[in-house]
């Protein structure tokens, strides 16, 4: 199915919808900075969940309603807005992860490491975060859009704000799941392992990072042709 022609409305309101989500999202990651995470209350630092997959859910249901570029990989071909929420969303998702194990890259730590002044902790915490984004921008949208564009691709026959309230609950569930489920007694054992195995293998955890960090400035993706359905991405 192609995407049908939008109007200038349409493509501003969907423009907005994603910017509204990376914005959200900032706000997701400002509530992991250790020392606003300490003081917020559980609920507060639970709900970061629940509207980050809001906030994720929403952009691919805005993003499916805008033009796509014809050349170059996907994450050339899609607009900028969407593509900044994805990247955002997905720097939210490893700086959970990366805190619950221990893992930084280097200096780059999002832990708040004892010993270190405050100061250099929230450089690097928001180079962790932020600083990635631009690269982010590149590699999310190939890692989220398979899991977002086929609802949206289907959704996008409503009207955007339905869409948009459809789609962002849907994955608001699946945020809420998650936070719940690193609260089961079996996750927590998980991690405690993978935090283990961190520790016992920093340096090829380091690597690993890096490739994955580097690999969408050296492997940009496959070229695709101008005249390719955009539903396949």
């Amino acid at each position: 199915m192609q995407r049908a022609t939008p109007t200038p409305a349409s493509t501003g309101a969907a423009t907005a919808v994603a910017l509204f989500a990376a914005a959200a999202l900032v706000g997701c990651l400002a509530a992991r900075f250790p020392p606003f995470a300490e003081a917020l209350p559980p609920a507060a630092s639970d709900a970061a969940f629940i509207v980050a997959g809001c906030a994720l859910g929403a952009t691919g249901a805005a993003e499916a309603h805008l033009p796509r570029g014809t050349v170059g990989p996907t994450w050339m071909r899609v607009r900028a807005a969407p593509r900044l929420a994805m990247a955002l969303g997905v720097s939210f998702g490893t700086t959970v992860i990366a805190q619950l194990l221990g893992i930084s890259l280097g200096p780059v730590d999002p832990t708040f490491p004892a010993g270190a002044p405050p100061g250099v902790n929230t450089l690097w915490f928001f180079v962790f975060t932020l600083g990635f984004v631009g690269i982010g921008m590149m590699s999310a949208p190939s890692l989220l859009l398979p899991v977002l564009h086929p609802p949206a691709r289907w959704l996008r026959r409503l009207a955007l704000p339905l869409g948009v309230a459809i789609l962002g609950g849907v994955f608001g569930a699946l945020g809420a799941a998650f936070r719940t489920a690193l609260t089961a007694p079996a996750v927590i054992e998980l991690v405690a392992a993978g935090k283990a195995f961190c520790e016992a293998n920093s340096q090829l955890v380091t690597a690993a990072l890096l490739i994955a960090t580097l690999a969408p400035l050296i492997f940009p993706g496959r070229p695709t042709d101008a005249g390719e359905d955009d539903d396949d991405a």
